[in-house]
């Protein structure tokens, strides 16, 4: 049996997640770490999360490591902007470890960037090639919920018509610091709505446009909405009161239109304390129209509040094997074997 060797890229939620799933993992084997908190530098990777012992001491030397035996790098670096609010400085990040000569799979939303951002695309797909290695972009979504699983889900159709992707996730109790974006508690009327609506369609909308390139649509336009959501009455979430009739949700809808109609929908929501504040309401469901007729998929559980990041790493673990034996070059899941779990 195979064993992948595999380099963590930051040990944040998702590489919290990621560790442990390696650490349980028969044919994966961790054999670096790497991260620039001090509190978990020179530690054991599995032990700064109470897991246990990997053998594996947490660095910050990024040269080191990547020149370790490694089939894989697993990049959960967070997302960093260029000035215009481009992705360019972490695809260089990623080419750093592409020139190390090491596969490379992350949850930075470098996604379906062949369409997005052609100049990203050129520049780490140009670099993969160079090296003879792989970049993929996973996760959960950009990634398995948008579009890997509604395409699966298309497969049984014999015809697509429209397809509808909702989502969304209740961040009363996440405590991660990018969640001050969303302006939870701010005015609605001083809040920059309009930089923030650039922002996550940035992240998102490159789900659209690779679905609507799967089911063969060509959009005249794709079209971005932002709605947002005051507080019903005083809330309550981890960081802080969140007073009536301050911010307090957001629904962001992206939309591929073809003759006025939306093909492909996107429609995410974030808000805060959804047991009392009910609109907007987050759905996690799949509907698609079509011949014979119309599915409805939901997904229930998908992002647990207590272990929300699972299925953020999850995608980027089981796609280790496709990845390694993938042919060089920026890849996308869907043109690769298809992802199970691994043993």
């Amino acid at each position: 049996m195979k064993k992948y060797k595999v380099i963590v890229w930051g040990l944040g939620n998702v590489g919290r997640a990621a560790v442990r799933m390696i650490m349980e993992k028969e044919t994966l084997e961790l054999v670096g770490a790497v991260d620039v908190d001090p509190s978990k530098i020179g530690k054991d990777a599995g032990e700064v999360f109470g897991f246990g012992k990997t053998g594996v001491i947490v660095s910050d030397d990024i040269d080191k490591v990547f020149a370790m035996d490694a089939d894989v790098i697993l990049d959960y670096t967070p997302l960093v902007r260029d000035e215009k609010g481009g992705f360019t400085p972490s695809a260089l990040d990623v080419c750093k470890a592409l020139r190390a000569k090491k596969n490379v799979i992350t949850t930075i939303p470098i996604y379906y960037s062949q369409v997005t951002t052609p100049e990203i695309f050129k520049t780490i797909d140009d670099c993969a090639r160079e090296n003879g290695v792989t970049f993929l972009p996973s996760g959960l979504l950009p990634g398995a919920y948008a579009s890997y699983i509604p395409m699966v889900i298309s497969g049984i159709m014999g015809r697509i018509d429209k397809i509808v992707v909702e989502s969304g996730e209740d961040d009363q109790h996440n405590y991660s610091s990018w969640v001050k974006v969303f302006g939870y508690g701010a005015d609605p009327k001083e809040f920059p709505c309009e930089r923030l609506k650039m922002g996550i369609v940035s992240y998102y909308v490159s789900g659209v446009y690779e679905m609507g390139d799967r089911l063969g649509f060509k959009f005249d336009e794709v079209k971005n909405l932002h709605e947002v959501f005051t507080a019903p009455e005083d809330l309550h979430p981890i960081f802080g009161t969140v007073k009536k009739g301050t911010i307090s949700g957001h629904r962001f809808t992206m939309s591929g239109v073809i003759n006025g109609e939306e093909k492909v929908t996107l429609r995410y929501v974030h808000k805060i304390c959804d047991d009392t504040a009910p609109e907007p309401a987050v759905r996690d469901n799949i509907h698609i129209e079509g011949l014979p007729g119309q599915i409805d998929v939901e997904l229930k559980g998908m992002m647990p509040l207590d272990e929300s990041y699972v299925t953020s790493a999850a995608p980027t673990i089981n796609v280790i094997p496709a990845v390694v034996e993938a042919e060089p070059g920026f890849r996308q899941a869907m043109d690769l074997q298809v992802v199970v779990p691994i043993k």
